[in-house]
């Protein structure tokens, strides 16, 4: 008889943990209006739980059918408005904090900008990766460079940012870090959107899910779309957390590509789309065929999910991830920039490991076309590639050498001996001498004993026929803009 009752309480425990771990699945109705500072209607605006998406009506209403899954409520918001800003960030949703009333109102309020955002600037960056005290001031002179960038070259004009993850080098050690850098970043009065990074997760999570709370709690949501002018852009969340601290996988979940599907349905096929994310979708191996060497951490799995679903579109990806600079035309509409680290080689140089200084990526639209361009900190923006006189490079000792570390294959390099154009310097893979050289001083100083100059595929060589001749390098963008530059020795 004990034994029985042994056994029926057993069960009855097994069976309430069982309905204690159930997923509540039960139906909340969120509901309310979209208006402008006026209290006017505004229509067409997209409002989602982050799995579904619906559309205001005339009257600005939306009625969006959830459940206790969801976290927040959120708008796309449209172009014409202004960015609304709290707590430092772009604030376009609520938190659901109560999730035990079945009907809840979320309303959203906001301003027209009175800008004509068919002309506006992007402003992208990676890798910030704060991870000490001592590189707030070092961050603070990129980011007052962009503020400088926009008050002198872009006065009047709808100017937005993105940060494309790693925010921090450890969220899970220093969260302390996310909310100066915000105030800093706000301060420059341009809107940044962020995008989670795989230093910006929770490795203690027990899932990746709840790997980007703390995530959640500075920024909002993870993934969510916004308007400007003509253009519709997308940040994601490529980084799947897979418990093995930061090394994640690049992956796209299944309930984010659904939510995809749902928001490029309300574009028009042959819009300009701006998707930015962290991991890139490609590599140097995936360009030479070489799939089977790309690195699980260092690519975007399920790619060719998300190309197929930017196909009707004429797309940008704008991603982070690798500490170097590389663009790729990925298809006839679809082209990605890679985008080098604001910190470098981790604030211990004033380069990338392949050579690209500190620095961001500028972009200008008008309507549907964009031209861009790489921003050094600290220099003018035609500087847009270093060169070095022969002898630097012990592997090339004859060779004039130029790092072009914003090129794509519509760029032309080309040098001049003695005011005479001699033709088109040729592209290799190798290591950047200046950063070769920088790394042998200094490493010993260096924070971090593994990191380093790293290869590149945007360097250019040629050996001059007169040793003694004036030696310049020309560089012509895809745009046509004319960069000159001397070759430099190496002290």
């Amino acid at each position: 008889m004990h034994t029985h009752k042994l056994l029926y309480s057993l069960i009855i425990f097994i069976f309430s943990i069982n309905i204690n771990a159930q997923v509540d699945l039960r139906n909340i109705e969120f509901s309310g209006k979209v208006l402008d500072k006026k209290g006017t209607a505004i229509e067409g605006v997209a409002v989602t739980d982050g799995y579904n998406i619906v559309i205001t009506n005339h009257k600005g209403e939306y009625n969006l059918l959830s459940n206790p899954t969801a976290e927040f409520v959120y708008i796309s918001i449209p172009s014409g408005y202004v960015i609304p800003m709290q707590e430092n960030a772009p604030h376009y949703f609520h938190r659901i904090s109560d999730k035990s009333k079945p009907k809840q109102r979320f309303d959203f309020t906001l301003e027209k900008s009175g800008l004509d955002e068919n002309k506006h600037i992007l402003i992208a960056c990676a890798d910030p990766q704060v991870g000490f005290d001592e590189e707030i001031p070092m961050l603070q002179e990129a980011v007052n460079d962009m503020k400088a960038l926009v008050s002198r070259d872009y006065i009047g004009l709808s100017v937005h940012g993105v940060i494309c993850g790693d925010i921090i080098a450890e969220i899970s050690r220093e969260p302390k870090f996310f909310e100066p850098i915000k105030s800093m970043f706000a301060e420059t009065n341009i809107p940044f959107f962020y995008a989670v990074g795989n230093h910006d997760i929770d490795v203690n999570g027990r899932s990746n899910h709840y790997s980007k709370e703390t995530f959640r709690r500075a920024a909002g949501p993870t993934y969510y779309s916004y308007n400007r002018g003509k253009v519709h852009y997308i940040v994601l969340d490529d980084v799947f957390f897979t418990a093995r601290g930061y090394s994640s996988i690049g992956y796209l979940y299944e309930e984010q590509l659904c939510w995809l599907e749902q928001d490029l349905a309300f574009i028009p096929e042959g819009s300009t789309v701006v998707v930015s994310f962290h991991i890139p979708t490609y590599s140097p191996e995936a360009r030479k065929g070489e799939f089977a060497k790309e690195e699980m951490n260092k690519v975007l799995q399920n790619r060719n999910a998300l190309y197929k679903m930017l196909k009707p579109y004429k797309a940008l990806i704008l991603s982070g991830h690798e500490h170097y600079n590389e663009n790729y035309q990925l298809a006839d509409n679809l082209f990605e920039h890679v985008h080098a680290a604001l910190c470098g080689i981790f604030w211990q140089a004033p380069y990338n490991s392949d050579g690209t200084p500190l620095g961001y990526a500028v972009y200008e639209f008008d309507g549907d076309n964009v031209k861009w361009f790489y921003k050094s900190v600290g220099k003018n923006k035609n500087y847009q590639f270093d060169s070095y006189l022969p002898g630097v490079d012990k592997h090339r000792p004859n060779a004039i050498i130029a790092n072009v570390w914003n090129h794509d294959p519509q760029w032309k390099v080309y040098w001049y001996e003695n005011g005479i154009r001699m033709g088109e310097m040729e592209q290799y893979r190798g290591w950047d001498p200046g950063v070769v050289n920088y790394v042998d001083k200094n490493k010993q100083n260096f924070r971090y004993k593994y990191i380093g100059a790293g290869p590149t595929e945007h360097l250019f060589k040629a050996e001059p026929l007169d040793k003694n001749a004036k030696i310049r390098i020309e560089v012509v963008d895809r745009f046509n803009n004319i960069y000159i530059g001397i070759p430099r020795k190496i002290e």
